[in-house]
């Protein structure tokens, strides 16, 4: 049974033929005794370079050893690329030239149209290579999904690290759009202003909003486009167990559930603080929606961003008991390291024997999150508060204690041990002050 074969996708964006032509000259002239032209082998691995793809990357989808790509690469391809791009030999030493030479040198066929104004200016992203770099085998790969959700409680860096995804993989797409849904636009608007901006015109039979997502769709079938849906939770109802969208937004259901389930060659990236059916997604590994909830920063991450706050280095001892109290949620770390500062004199030390992990800007995060919560998830996180000890499934007293259960687990508001089920420090702290 034949193989089929990878990183196809590099066609969109390289033109491909030339390039593999100019590329066996340049073998025939560097290794004349080799047979002319490229092989299907150094085709795939160049198309794999070409999608930003490591050797060891390569390697994986292959299915052999790193390093027998890694070499293959140096004797071969590498050389060829030098030799096109008129470079000194053994001048490139970066897998990562290959593409940015050939770009250079004139061999990518499309110009993206991008369309940043709506992105939000966010603070650094510290850490989170291991999310990035599953996002992108996600969306790149060879069973490239065409819906991924980034789900994660408010503060935890969902936005970050969706602008800096889209910005690592613009190159792979023909247009990339930015849509944030915070001022929650109709649905009407979202897509009229989309189909005016990506790169060819696109005429729906109307100005109906059915009308105008059946015209994006078919334009979404024939390019490869990366659409973003920043904080979708802002057109959800609150209040509810199962998230649905509030009533003058209801139709973003169809235009998510069409961009998940219809096949196509293009991808969508929503953040949400929520996770709800059309958001569901699958940890299978090849299917075409995929979710990650994102959760805290791990502690050498942390670190830096906390030193980076400019927190004194005399108080690293204690860094790591105050990375796990707000279990590594970003936002909530520079809140607490500027109150260390101004408070504190920078003492991380005092800030603990104060007690106080619940404050200001740190308790209107909670807010957001407990406002929206159902009257269920509210009863269980009490009863949790009031106990103050880990709970099992059959200690918790509500007819929809599974369900509330599983939403407060996704929005990161309890943990699960073997033990039971707890609330973080943070939240305990804030619970106990709601409690009658």
């Amino acid at each position: 049974m034949a193989t089929a074969p990878l990183f196809t996708q590099a066609a969109a964006q390289w033109n491909l033929d030339p390039l593999y032509g100019d590329l066996a000259k340049a073998k025939a002239e560097l290794m004349p005794h080799k047979r002319y032209g490229l092989t299907d082998l150094e085709q795939t691995r160049l198309r794999g370079l070409l999608l930003r793809y490591s050797p060891a990357e390569i390697s994986d989808q292959e299915g052999i050893e790193a390093r027998t790509v890694e070499v293959a690469l140096s004797q071969g391809l590498y050389r060829y690329v030098e030799q096109v791009t008129e470079r000194d030999r053994n001048a490139l030493d970066s897998w990562r030239d290959v593409a940015d030479w050939l770009e250079t040198a004139g061999y990518r066929s499309t110009q993206v149209a991008i369309n940043w104004d709506q992105m939000p200016d966010v603070p650094v992203l510290y850490g989170r290579q291991v999310e990035l770099d599953q996002l992108k085998q996600w969306m790149l790969g060879t069973s490239a999904c065409r819906f991924v959700s980034i789900i994660g409680p408010v503060g935890m860096g969902k936005t970050s690290l969706a602008i800096t995804l889209a910005q690592a993989v613009q190159t792979q797409f023909d247009g990339v759009i930015w849509q944030s849904l915070r001022h929650r636009p109709t649905l009407d608007n979202v897509l009229g202003q989309w189909l005016n901006e990506l790169p060819d015109d696109v005429i729906p039979h109307s100005d109906e909003w059915y009308d105008q997502l059946s015209a994006l769709m078919a334009y979404l079938q024939t390019h490869r486009c990366l659409l973003v849906l920043d904080n979708l939770e802002s057109i959800l109802s609150s209040g509810s167990l199962v998230s649905e969208y509030e009533p003058a937004y209801s139709n973003y259901r169809e235009l998510l559930k069409r961009l998940g389930e219809q096949p196509h060659q293009s991808c969508i990236v929503v953040t949400s603080r929520e996770r709800n059916r059309e958001l569901a997604g699958s940890r299978a590994a090849n299917s075409p929606v995929r979710y990650l909830e994102l959760g805290g920063l791990r502690y050498d991450d942390a670190a830096q961003l906390l030193a980076a706050e400019r927190l004194p280095a005399s108080g690293k001892p204690h860094w790591k008991s105050l990375v796990a109290q707000y279990r590594g949620n970003p936002l909530m770390l520079r809140i607490v390291a500027m109150t260390i500062q101004e408070l504190f004199d920078g003492d991380v030390d005092r800030f603990r024997r104060h007690g106080r992990t619940m404050f200001g800007d740190i308790k209107y995060l909670i807010d957001q999150q407990y406002d929206r919560l159902s009257a269920a998830e509210q009863d269980i996180l009490g009863q949790l508060a009031e106990r103050a000890e880990p709970l099992s499934i059959e200690d918790i007293q509500h007819p929809d204690c599974l369900a509330a259960i599983s939403a407060l687990l996704s929005k990161s508001l309890i943990e699960k041990s073997p033990a039971g089920f707890t609330l973080i420090p943070v939240v305990m702290e804030y619970v106990r002050e709601q409690l009658p």
